[in-house]
């Protein structure tokens, strides 16, 4: 067992043993992820001018011995960079998240190379005012300069899309401050909150034409008491991503709603440890009837996920999942005459779930 570097000087003679061998220019920025085949790469940890013994205990175990870039790690590979980085842990001066993260993902299903899906990646960025054309490295300077690996686990954190404000989330703040756009955290909202189920008992999942037709008559009738066909709704879509720079879109819902707004960018916190952000749309649609039917259907069948439908002034809100909807009232009182007289189409479980 490598002997323990129980003091600061003891650290940084083991990243001086380690940059003299590696010959490289010290990142300002590094970390890792999941990506495959070139596709957006899901970082796990960032790390900004920080951690730099973590950085050259992977660098070697990686054979990276360049400035800018990025190379594929294996769990192999994984495990000797921890084996590597675990006597730093008897200083008690200095945290180590990066091998808390290691040993996380060296614990998790890896199939043969793969984990999650994806080749384990590490990324080194030496000088970020540099131009690259490593998606990766690009990548890695979108997240670190979000901010987002500082955003605690379970906490959900704001920021302006790259187009600028957008009045929609003026408009959200004032109707809803102490909500977010995710479908299914509506139902923070207690005393204004009542779910609907869109088959008879418990069934989830229509499996003929008819069923179908009752999921749409249900969803279709409660829009229309909402006063969906007086007013121009916004519907609102959520695309989890990796970076807080949109880019693409589900192909379902580009093919439903193409005219498709970002309107505000979220720390999306259900994927932890992924530094995951989820990307909020809008959309504009004068009502017809049936004109949400192709999307309604496409969410019954779990194709899509986190729609919201609104009024411009956002005095509801109508989620659809796939077992039914949620619905977000401007009062309780008009929650209770909505609930009252569809009855039998509630939960019943005591708590309306």
């Amino acid at each position: 067992m490598a002997p323990a570097w129980g003091t600061l000087p003891e650290i940084s003679e083991a990243l001086a043993r380690y940059e003299g061998n590696l010959g490289w220019q010290r990142p300002t920025l590094h970390g890792i992820g999941f990506a495959e085949d070139m596709n957006e790469i899901r970082f796990v940890r960032v790390n900004e001018d920080d951690d730099l013994l973590a950085a050259a205990v992977l660098a070697m175990v990686a054979g990276w011995h360049g400035t800018t870039g990025s190379v594929r790690l294996g769990k192999k590979k994984l495990a000797r960079a921890i084996k590597r980085l675990a006597p730093a842990e008897a200083c008690q001066d200095v945290a180590q998240p990066n091998l808390r993260i290691w040993r996380e993902i060296h614990g998790w299903l890896w199939i043969g190379g793969y984990v999650r899906g994806g080749n384990l990646i590490a990324v080194f960025d030496a000088n970020p005012e540099l131009p690259s054309d490593d998606p990766y490295v690009i990548a890695l300077r979108e997240v670190v300069a979000s901010g987002r690996q500082a955003v605690p686990a379970e906490e959900i954190h704001i920021w302006t899309p790259p187009g600028g404000h957008h009045p929609l989330q003026t408009a959200w703040e004032t109707r809803w401050p102490q909500l977010v756009p995710i479908s299914f955290d509506l139902r923070a909202e207690e005393d204004r909150w009542v779910r609907f189920r869109s088959l008879p008992g418990v069934k989830r999942y229509a499996e003929t034409p008819s069923e179908y037709e009752t999921i749409l008559r249900r969803h279709n009738v409660v829009l229309e008491e909402l006063g969906a066909q007086t007013a121009d709704l916004h519907v609102i879509t959520l695309e989890i991503a990796f970076t807080p720079v949109p880019r693409l879109r589900n192909p379902v819902l580009e093919e439903l709603l193409p005219d498709a707004e970002c309107w505000t960018v979220l720390s999306w916190p259900y994927l932890d440890p992924d530094l995951a952000f989820a990307h909020a749309y809008v959309n504009r649609l004068t009502w017809q009837p049936g004109c949400l039917d192709d999307l309604l259907r496409r969410v019954a069948d779990d194709e899509i996920a986190h729609v919201i439908i609104a009024p411009p002034d956002l005095a509801w809100l109508y989620a659809p999942y796939d077992g039914g909807a949620n619905v977000v009232l401007s009062t309780p009182a008009l929650r209770d005459n909505l609930r009252d007289r569809h009855r039998e189409w509630l939960s019943p479980h005591p708590s309306g779930l």
